[in-house]
This record gives structure tokens, C-alpha cells and sequence, in this order.
């Protein structure tokens, strides 16, 4: 078991190695990719990555805080639900009630792994599974963004 300070430096170091492998991905000439992130355009809607509970997660999660609003953006994503699968070559879970590690529910389209970022010797393997996934859940993201956009 690490103490806190040692798990905060491990994780540090995996999110810096992650930029760091982001910087070779074709068409990049050495910058970072700069994820969508929070930056989809609607607010509480937000692609992103998740290391909790042994699970590698890449997400749309929508997270509101509005009931209504988030049945109307968890609505209009299952109208898309076609066009986002296609970009991906394994299964995507649609989870309505997802909890979260802090406790809090959202709704979440994802793809996971098992993975555990305290094991550095797995950190290729989950950070390809996340740079793949999160270019994947961009794309599918891009192509329908302009009707998740408009309300």
C-alpha cells in the first residue's frame, strides 16, 4: 500500500506520461493533444478519462445537474447511439445511473479496461487503450456534436 503522498506522485506521473506518449500520436509534430475534455460545447456533457476501482475508462458523461436536461442530452446521445458505436470495434456500455468513485450519479457512455495505474509495468498498455479510445470517442463525438449542440 502507498501512502498518500507516494499514490499522488504515481498518478502524477502517469498522467505526465500519458501527455507525454500523446505528443507521438501521427499529425502532432511533437505538441500534446489537447483533449476535448469539458470543451464539447454543452455544458455538462463532457468527454473524459477515468482511472478508479481498477477500471481504465473513456467516457461521454453527462452530468448537469438538471434531471431534465440530463434526460434531454441522455436522450438525444441514444438517438446517436448508432453513429457513436460505429467508431469503435468493442462494445460501448450505456449506463443511465452511473455511480462514480466519489459517490455522485451521472450517465455515461464508455469503453473500459481492467487496469491499475499503480502498476507502472501496465502503463503502455492502459495509456494506448486511452489514447485510442479517447481519439475514437473524439471522432464519434465530432460528427454529432452540432445536434447535441442545439437544443
Amino acid at each position: 500500500m502507498y501512502s498518500k503522498e507516494e499514490a499522488q506522485a504515481i498518478r502524477h506521473a502517469f498522467w505526465h506520461k500519458l501527455e507525454s506518449k500523446s505528443r507521438r500520436v501521427p499529425g502532432q509534430n511533437g505538441r500534446p493533444i489537447i483533449w476535448m475534455g469539458n470543451r464539447t460545447g454543452v455544458k455538462g456533457l463532457d468527454l473524459r478519462f477515468d482511472v478508479s476501482g481498477g477500471q481504465i475508462s473513456v467516457a461521454i458523461e453527462i452530468n448537469t445537474h438538471g434531471a431534465e436536461r440530463d434526460e434531454a442530452l441522455w436522450a438525444k446521445l441514444e438517438n446517436c447511439r448508432k453513429l457513436i458505436e460505429r467508431h469503435f470495434e468493442s462494445p460501448l456500455t450505456w449506463d443511465p445511473a452511473f455511480v462514480r468513485e466519489a459517490g455522485n450519479t451521472v450517465r455515461r457512455v464508455y469503453i473500459s479496461t481492467e487496469g491499475d495505474i499503480y502498476n507502472k509495468e501496465s502503463w503502455p498498455e492502459l495509456i494506448h487503450f486511452m489514447i485510442d479510445n479517447m481519439l475514437h470517442m473524439e471522432a464519434a463525438y465530432k460528427e454529432i456534436s452540432d445536434y447535441m449542440i442545439h437544443f
